[in-house]
């Protein structure tokens, strides 16, 4: 089980470090926002799971007690995994 929650802060802190105008980062600091992004994302639907589910990823070996796989690296499929979100963004 991965948390998405705490890695989301770990890497916000790490793109605002990077962000910062003495540091010259600002490749790297978009790099690490897009992680940031991901990562936020994955909590978000992880935080959408069913009372009793757990926060792992179902596989085909692993039923996690819901039908949610990792969406990966792909912004687009891990708004697909979050319905509610994705129709206030398309809204």
């Amino acid at each position: 089980m991965e948390d998405y929650q705490a890695t989301f802060m770990q890497r916000h802190l790490d793109t605002e470090i990077l962000c910062r105008k003495e540091s010259e980062r600002r490749v790297a600091a978009m790099h690490f926002g897009g992680v940031t992004i991901e990562c936020l994302l994955k909590a978000m639907i992880f935080a959408t799971l069913a009372k009793g589910a757990t926060q792992e990823w179902k596989t085909d070996s692993t039923h996690a007690g819901h039908t949610i796989t990792n969406p990966g690296h792909s912004y687009m499929e891990a708004l697909k995994r979050h319905n509610r979100l994705k129709s206030r963004i398309d809204n």
